[in-house]
């Protein structure tokens, strides 16, 4: 993203802002992680509802992490890993992910008018309502302009 730089302090939070906004679009759980830096956080995870943060430890990488968890996940086809790293690709491609080329994501994330909102709709049949006789419509008509 054109806009974001994870050297810069801030920009983690602001991602993980994004995230939330497109969650709220698209009902995807995730699970994003950062590599250490000047606001370093120790090695863990925090989480909030549907996205989970993941630190990778001082002195390791967040790809690290990424691959490790790829490799662990109990259902990987389950997955869809998102980035643009070459060994990362790799590891999820023998796990058998899905992959989205990080570039890709960012653009669908800058889109909201192609994002699919979850709706609720209805698949019973609507019945419309019978249709008024003239003496009715003059009824109501009457009780509504007679104020």
């Amino acid at each position: 993203m054109a806009d974001l730089n994870l050297d810069d302090p801030d920009d983690e939070e602001r991602l993980v802002g994004r995230l939330r906004a497109y969650r709220a679009c698209v009902g995807a759980e995730m699970v994003v992680y950062f590599d250490p830096g000047l606001t370093y956080r120790s090695p863990a995870r925090r989480s909030e509802v549907g996205i989970t943060v993941r630190y990778a430890a001082l002195g390791r990488q967040a790809d690290q992490l990424i691959v490790r968890d790829i490799l662990g996940h109990a259902r990987p086809q389950e997955l869809t890993v998102v980035t643009s790293d070459h060994a990362i690709r790799q590891a999820a491609r023998e796990r058998g992910c899905r992959l989205l080329d990080s570039a890709a994501f960012a653009a669908d994330m800058a889109r909201p008018a192609r994002r699919k909102i979850r709706r609720v709709r209805s698949r019973a049949r609507v019945d419309h309502a019978p249709s008024l006789s003239k003496e009715e419509v003059k009824e109501w008509l009457q009780i509504f302009t007679d104020k």
